[in-house]
């Protein structure tokens, strides 16, 4: 069987940051749901026509995945374990900033199956987070790695 990894692009930040060159939506969060319909019509469309591979990776990246909401990516991840085989070991990852993340919410995402995740502190120093735009302190981000 031959390995497959999924990337799955989740478009919508809280805001845009400065250095940020990856296509994203800020201020759309309307449209999360609609999209989110969209994404399950073709993971299961793709899903059908990739049985013979074995999915070693899914990644959810963006945009900030963490701001699309567990929900939103327990539903996605549910449909891509029903559409796609899994292997065993299987990595799972999700981009999250920490102004969008909640003990609960991780707790949920945990109990899906993502076993990684990739926080996006960039900077200890206030002044660079704020002059790369990013919408969180540095005490947000150590609250959110506890």
């Amino acid at each position: 069987m031959r390995n497959l990894g999924l990337y799955l692009h989740i478009p919508f930040c809280r805001s845009k940051c400065a250095y940020c060159d990856f296509y994203s939506l800020a201020g759309h969060d309307g449209r999360m749901d609609e999209y989110c319909t969209a994404l399950l019509r073709e993971i299961s469309r793709w899903g059908a026509d990739v049985r013979d591979y074995e999915v070693d990776t899914v990644y959810f990246g963006g945009g900030t995945p963490s701001w699309f909401g567990a929900e939103r990516i327990v539903r996605l991840l549910n449909a891509v374990k029903t559409s796609f085989l899994l292997s065993g070991d299987c990595e799972i990852t999700l981009e999250a900033n920490p102004d969008s993340v909640t003990p609960d919410g991780l707790r949920h995402l945990r109990e899906a199956g993502v076993n990684r995740l990739s926080l996006g502190v960039q900077s200890a120093s206030e002044d660079e987070l704020k002059l790369a735009g990013r919408p969180h302190s540095f005490a947000q981000a150590a609250r959110a790695v506890e």
